[in-house]
């Protein structure tokens, strides 16, 4: 989080031209933007640093519970403390334990990262926001659902070339291999939407 935290610019929002700068910004877009910020700061750094701020970024700044929340709904809140921390670490090394996943992130070379829309949601919103890159390489563009978590917002779901992240591992969590490796043993067929679960997945497309 230190790291994070010292490479942020403070620099202001910084809206799409179809949207007012003047206009009112929500906690959620203004936390948003402070991680943008970071990106597009680190991308002058060398490869290291850069594959060291996204490791600190998804390790703090993602909810790795919100998978399994959204799968099991209500069920979640029954389980046990350690089998939801098993599930949220499942989850998390899932992603990071990619090689080809970190090494695609740590490659993301920013010019600027603007907040191109956000709307609303249950204790935050949903921001996107689009990245120009190193030299002719297409935008970067991803859609985040942020909400609060404590005194802090987190992100809950990314949004990306139509991709839910929290739909995908909650998917997953069900899987046999997935399965041996958490070791909770989750029944899918009671799982529902229900138990104040973060079920606003950012929709595909």
């Amino acid at each position: 989080m230190a790291m994070l935290i010292g490479l942020l610019v403070s620099a202001p929002i910084r809206f799409a031209p179809a949207e007012a700068a003047t206009e009112e910004i929500l906690p959620a877009a203004q936390y948003v933007q402070t991680i943008i910020n970071g990106m597009v700061e680190v991308s002058r750094r060398p490869t290291r640093e850069r594959r060291a701020f996204y490791e600190d970024m998804l390790m703090n700044q993602i909810d790795w519970n919100a998978p399994a929340m959204h799968a099991l709904g209500s069920r979640w809140s029954t389980l046990d403390p350690a089998d939801r921390r098993r599930l949220a670490e499942w989850s998390r090394d899932a992603l990071m334990g990619e090689d080809s996943v970190m090494e695609f992130i740590q490659n993301l070379i920013f010019t600027y990262c603007l907040i191109t829309g956000r709307s609303p949601q249950a204790d935050g919103a949903t921001v996107r926001i689009s990245c120009g890159r190193f030299g002719n390489e297409p935008n970067f563009s991803v859609r985040l659902l942020v909400q609060r978590r404590g005194e802090r917002y987190q992100i809950v779901d990314v949004g990306y070339v139509g991709i839910s992240l929290i739909e995908a591992l909650g998917e997953a969590l069900f899987d046999p291999d997935a399965v041996a490796k958490h070791g909770v043993r989750i029944d899918r067929s009671h799982s529902d939407a229900g138990g104040g679960a973060p079920r606003q997945a950012i929709p595909a497309g």
